[in-house]
């Protein structure tokens, strides 16, 4: 079975190209409101007709769920073609995942450390339990130290390098505009889970994935564009 992400690159570059199509036979207008409209009518059909896997359901139904409050204003053909690029963008070739390292954690952590922001990997996070932890300063990542060891076990590479093996937590408060922005240039993408209750108090919970391959639409950095993004 073909991965999410995989999944819905085909959704949304199918979705694109038959609007475009429409676009070339003179069939529909090339402006905001038509597209748009074009593309809600899209997103209910396909619901109805089952065309794709159980897997796209709740995107499409979100999607679907967005048209009806918010109408025209849904601008659902801007957001398929941010969804399609970042993901061509990021997984030029599926056959050929690129892995997690362990090294780009730890540059990472050195770099939100570099731009202000208090880290914390000290604390055993792996109970069930709730806890409060004190940082510093107007941003914080709080990773969990049972995870920094446990997320990357059997994954050793020839070069001497871990790869992630399980889903790992990042625990955010704060700017997590930056924390978005921070980590997809890192080469993580990031999937919320929660805004602000989580684990860690008052922090919010994002998870990445071996391969970046996550079960639900990653985060995508405010005004991404792929020059900006390694």
């Amino acid at each position: 079975m073909k991965s999410y992400a995989q999944q819905l690159l085909n959704l949304v570059t199918l979705a694109i190209d038959e609007l475009e199509a429409d676009h070339k036979k003179g069939r529909l207008a090339n402006t905001p409101v038509s597209n748009t409209n074009f593309l809600l009518r899209w997103v209910t059909k396909s619901l109805k007709q089952q065309r794709f896997s159980k897997l796209m359901v709740k995107d499409l139904t979100t999607w679907q769920k967005q048209g009806r409050s918010k109408g025209t204003q849904t601008a659902l053909y801007q957001s398929f073609s941010t969804i399609r690029d970042f993901y061509q963008h990021y997984f030029p070739d599926f056959e050929a995942p690129k892995p997690i390292l362990d090294s780009q954690i730890n540059q990472f952590i050195d770099h939100m450390e570099s731009i202000g922001w208090s880290v914390c990997t000290e604390y055993d996070l792996s109970g069930d339990e709730k806890g409060q932890l004190f940082t510093e300063g107007d941003s914080s990542l709080v990773l969990c130290a049972h995870q920094c060891d446990d997320c990357f076990v059997d994954g050793k590479n020839e070069d001497g390098t871990e790869s992630l093996t399980k889903p790992m937590s990042f625990y955010v408060r704060g700017n997590h505009a930056e924390f978005i922005k921070e980590a997809t240039k890192a080469g993580f993408l990031v999937h919320k889970q929660t805004d602000y209750k989580s684990k860690v108090k008052y922090h919010g919970e994002y998870l990445i994935y071996p391969n970046n391959l996550g079960g639900q639409l990653a985060e995508i950095p405010i005004g991404f564009n792929t020059e900006e993004y390694p």
